[in-house]
């Protein structure tokens, strides 16, 4: 039919960056493969940071929209439940909303869900309007959404080695100019920082760590002349809430940095990060795998299965990152992790480290699910 689109998706994830992030990057390689015959819609919470990520993203070759889910988090507690459940009819309504929108205009429409709590509604909507599910789980071990899901799904991918034998393991999803970084100039001018020094590059993930936050400082107070301020500057992802204390503490410890609340390009964050001190999330890790940036991965503690330990496993074994414990508290963290923290700023084992990543293979799971999606529709 005349005016049709060949392909819509949509694309469930969000609460974070991390899950939204991983639907971009697989729609850019639908887009690429098969340019203005795709269409997608984005099914987000209602974070505020979710808008954020999405706001300004431009994709050659796709027409997209967004949806907000009034979904909440999945949880056992009898006050979290409670909420999760008054919320399912709302959220399995507008995963079906975005469905029908999409066969009105589309020839072909599938559903990928990368978790978290916006998912399951999105999914059961894919049951009920009998479009296929494909579910890709980015976490060693599937959280509580995924777990729910996967008898739904029409197809399992993880980009994280996980044990269910169910699941098509892909390499980790990252966009494409994560995979070819600006140039390091380009980056350094976009933060305003000094060519002449090497950067660490510090995040606790899009909503920020305070627990990370106060780690470094503390741990560069302690290294005193150890960390070089003629040749170390810091680009530091915080949270919006620490801006202003952060952007203080460097100015007394006398440390070049950067601080802001977010940063939108992660990829020019990459591109001068010579090295990283970070969240074991699985957008972390593959940020690291793409860019073969040598880090420390400070675990959430929160997280009873310890998933963001597992996430970091491969690298590590691999020798490509040195993971530590959050303690929590600044001195205990420094206690534990400072020795850590300064062999990463060791020229001999950074360089040792980025060997050990690219040696991996490249980040290329987005073109693997994006082969899926276009193989279940036979569009290929």
């Amino acid at each position: 039919m005349s005016g049709r689109t060949k392909l819509g998706v949509v694309f469930a994830g969000g609460g974070t960056g991390g899950h939204i992030h991983p639907n971009l990057a697989i729609a850019e390689e639908l887009a690429g493969r098969l340019p203005g015959n795709v269409r997608a819609t984005f099914v987000i919470s209602e974070r505020p940071i979710d808008t954020r990520v999405l706001a300004n993203e431009v994709i050659e070759g796709l027409t997209f929209d967004s949806v907000v889910s009034p979904a909440k988090p999945l949880a056992m507690k009898p006050m979290a439940f409670l909420r999760f459940f008054m919320s399912w009819g709302g959220s399995v309504r507008a995963g079906r909303r975005a469905i029908k929108e999409l066969k009105q205009s589309c020839d072909h429409v599938v559903v990928v869900s990368t978790g978290g709590f916006v998912s399951p509604g999105v999914a059961q909507a894919a049951r009920v309007e009998r479009v296929p599910l494909v579910m890709v789980n980015l976490d060693a071990v599937p959280g509580k959404a995924n777990r729910l899901m996967q008898r739904w799904a029409t197809h399992l991918m993880s980009s994280a080695p996980v044990e269910d034998g169910r699941y098509e393991r892909v390499p980790p999803i990252v966009r494409k100019r994560l995979r070819h970084l600006p140039s390091r100039e380009e980056a350094l001018a976009h933060f305003g920082l000094d060519s002449d020094k090497l950067t660490l590059l510090v995040t606790g993930g899009s909503q920020g760590a305070r627990s990370v936050n106060l780690f470094v400082l503390a741990a560069i107070e302690r290294l005193g002349k150890k960390f070089d301020r003629s040749r170390w500057q810091v680009l530091h992802q915080c949270g919006p809430s620490a801006e202003d204390e952060l952007k203080s503490r460097y100015e007394t410890l006398h440390v070049r940095a950067h601080v802001a609340g977010y940063v939108a390009r992660m990829d020019f964050a990459l591109a001068i990060a010579d090295a990283c001190v970070c969240r074991g999330g699985a957008g972390a890790i593959a940020d690291l795998w793409a860019s073969g940036t040598p880090a420390l991965v400070l675990p959430y503690p929160g997280h009873r299965d310890q998933h963001q330990k597992l996430n970091a496993r491969e690298l590590a074994e691999a020798g490509g990152v040195i993971v530590g414990t959050d303690k929590v508290d600044p001195d205990e963290n420094v206690r534990v992790n400072l020795g850590s923290l300064e062999s990463l700023l060791s020229d001999e084992t950074r360089q040792r480290m980025s060997v050990a990543i690219n040696g991996l293979g490249p980040a290329d799971g987005a073109a693997r699910v994006a082969s899926k999606v276009i193989e279940i529709t036979d569009l290929g």
